[in-house]
């Protein structure tokens, strides 16, 4: 069967995928050259082969496809030389991190692709990102470095909700385990978040990234805070992750563009969890903290954007051609 035309889905998304990639190939070699545990170290360079993987595999289709292959990120945007900046355990949990993206983004791509190639090449991706997790998770385990989801009791019996009062917005009841799960998995996101912002703030010698990095960190210090409370109503005790894993270091890492792209990539995966813990909520009062705080991420990456355009750093998608503009000309 003949090769059937890329399609627009294909197209963006291929393009997502290549410029996410190239960007975590660069902070995994700087983990590499860093890493003092080997266990760590084999997992590390295990995930830079896939993600440089997938690279080669998109920069062939791109080109055969006669496609503008994207600027991305490359060994321009990391400096290997650099001090010690995260210690072990902070790669873990990045990877962890990252991970549970990459399996949601590669079966996203694969879902929105028609043409069997490129089926091929995420189901693949999918299926190794799946295997290097459960490796991240095992090592978590093994050196206790895992943050483990609340214990808690439930009821012995199936129930039924009686009232309309059980999702009420003034509703006083306890949090059931499907708000209970989102709330605490956003929390430990939001843990790395605080350490991303705040080692990017130490190293960045740009003080409009600086100021951006900061305001960072207090926005996932108070979300932090806002999600502790709530589970605290219920009296239920918050298993909280270490948010101390950064050296003094303050010799730069990575180029501000970088940095600040990651941060764009954080700050829409943050608020897709916050719009799915959303939608999963019972209770009133817990979705509408999650729409307002979805909110103040949106102003914080629409401003991290405007940076990016200030400085030349925010690469366009491929678009279809403008028509008006060809008609007027």
């Amino acid at each position: 069967m003949d090769k059937i035309n890329i399609n627009s889905n294909e197209i963006g998304t291929m393009w997502t995928q290549y410029i996410q990639n190239s960007l975590y190939v660069q902070i995994l070699k700087y983990f590499l050259e860093t890493v003092d545990d080997e266990q760590t170290k084999n997992l590390v360079q295990n995930s830079i082969n896939l993600s440089d993987q997938i690279v080669k595999d998109l920069t062939k289709l791109f080109k055969d496809d006669n496609i503008p292959i994207p600027k991305g990120f490359n060994g321009q945007d990391v400096n290997l030389n650099a001090d010690k900046l995260f210690l072990d355990p902070f790669m873990v949990q990045f990877l962890e991190h990252t991970l549970k993206a990459g399996m949601l983004a590669h079966g996203s791509t694969l879902m929105t692709c028609v043409r069997k190639d490129i089926r091929d090449l995420f189901t693949n991706t999918t299926k190794e990102s799946i295997k290097l997790y459960n490796q991240c998770i095992d090592l978590a385990l093994e050196k206790g470095l895992l943050v483990r989801p609340p214990s808690v009791q439930v009821q012995p019996e199936v129930e039924f909700v009686k009232s309309q009062k059980y999702m009420s917005l003034f509703s006083n009841r306890p949090l059931n385990t499907v708000e209970l799960t989102h709330l605490f998995e956003n929390i430990k996101t939001n843990t790395v978040g605080i350490m991303i912002t705040m080692s990017s703030a130490q190293t960045t010698d740009n003080q409009v990234v600086k100021e951006y990095m900061l305001r960072g960190m207090k926005i996932s210090e108070k979300h932090v805070k806002t999600f502790r409370k709530i589970i605290e109503k219920s009296y239920i005790d918050v298993p909280m992750g270490s948010n101390s894993y950064i050296t003094n270091s303050t010799e730069k890492v990575f180029s501000d563009k970088l940095i600040m792209h990651f941060m764009a990539v954080l700050s829409a995966a943050g608020q897709g969890n916050y719009a799915t813990a959303s939608t999963a909520s019972m209770r009133s009062d817990i979705t509408l903290t999650y729409q307002r705080l979805s909110a103040e991420i949106a102003m914080y990456a629409k401003d991290g954007a405007n940076i990016m355009i200030d400085n030349g750093w925010l690469e366009e998608p491929p678009q279809v051609p403008n028509r008006k503009q060809l008609i007027k000309d």
